[in-house]
């Protein structure tokens, strides 16, 4: 990979609306789909196969897939977290899935309803019923940097967990800091060694600003040696089964200061803030991101 490019995942449309009081129309999500394809977005995570009575937004992820106009060389993903949700993302024709576990047994049980013991093994038959079927695993840790349930997550113990997901044969790594409490130092640190453990395998962050630190975090972790990162639109998006929980850092925010830091990422802010600006209007309030608000306003400059 050019180590001068930055790959973004959008997660808007799953992360992002997976806790919106108003239910987004699938024919609508469709079309924010084709909206960031054309905004060079080739990354993005379309729906979480989950109980449609626990996340209802999510109820329509066979009907959202089955409908997708796949471009070439676009990524389209489904997030899974127990093996009903690989054999639904299986039906349903995807062929990249991220398979998820939580760092915290507590945030394991009320998000998977598995303790973290019985999660670790879900995940291996998750991964291995997935490469039956020649589907790329992203193998995702959440709450790698702290939880609000049980508070600091040991280092060594996220890093046996990088070891147990590497053991099980994924093509790609994520970390997550789900509740938005790692620091930038943390990050760094953390990162590189991750980074090194994985080798070959791409290593991805995903980040929420929960407690305003999650910019901070991304310029530490490129630092670490981090290309792949996943944002949502206008900051959407926070986990229904975590406390105070925020949305992720903006795809548009995110974006802008890659590109300042002389990186590239193929991704047009003004095309990804209309889409931002359009979600404000529907959802009757402002979104967490800066930057669509900003591009709209022809009386200041952007640099």
């Amino acid at each position: 990979m050019n180590n001068k490019h930055i790959i973004i995942e959008e997660q808007g449309l799953r992360d992002g609306f997976q806790t919106l009081s108003k239910t987004i129309l699938t024919q609508k999500k469709l079309d924010y789909i084709d909206q960031l394809v054309d905004a060079g977005v080739t990354r993005i995570q379309v729906a979480s196969f989950v109980h449609p009575k626990l996340v209802p937004q999510m109820a329509d992820a066979e009907e959202l897939c089955n409908q997708l106009d796949k471009k070439e060389n676009v990524i389209y993903s489904g997030l899974v977290l127990n093996l009903k949700g690989v054999e639904r993302a299986i039906a349903a024709k995807l062929d990249h899935l991220s398979c998820s576990i939580s760092a915290s047994n507590t945030h394991s049980q009320k998000n998977a309803r598995l303790t973290l013991s019985e999660a670790k093994l879900a995940f291996k038959k998750m991964v291995q019923l997935s490469k039956e079927n020649h589907i790329t695993v992203r193998g995702g840790i959440q709450c790698a940097f702290g939880c609000r349930y049980e508070g600091k997550i040991e280092e060594s113990h996220v890093l046996d967990m990088v070891d147990h997901h590497l053991d099980s044969g994924i093509n790609e790594l994520a970390l997550a800091d789900s509740t938005g409490m790692g620091n930038p130092k943390q990050l760094r640190e953390l990162m590189q060694k991750v980074v090194e453990k994985a080798g070959d395998i791409p290593v991805i962050l995903h980040l929420h600003n929960t407690e305003n630190k999650g910019y901070a975090n991304l310029y530490a972790a490129i630092e670490a040696g981090v290309q792949i990162f996943d944002t949502a639109f206008g900051g959407l998006g926070g986990c229904p089964f975590i406390k105070n929980a925020t949305g992720n850092i903006a795809t548009e925010d995110s974006v802008h200061m890659i590109h300042q830091m002389g990186y590239e990422t193929g991704i047009d802010i003004n095309k990804i803030a209309k889409i931002s600006r359009e979600l404000e209007t529907t959802l009757g309030h402002k979104l967490p991101g800066q930057m669509y608000q900003l591009i709209d306003n022809n009386d200041i400059k952007i640099i």
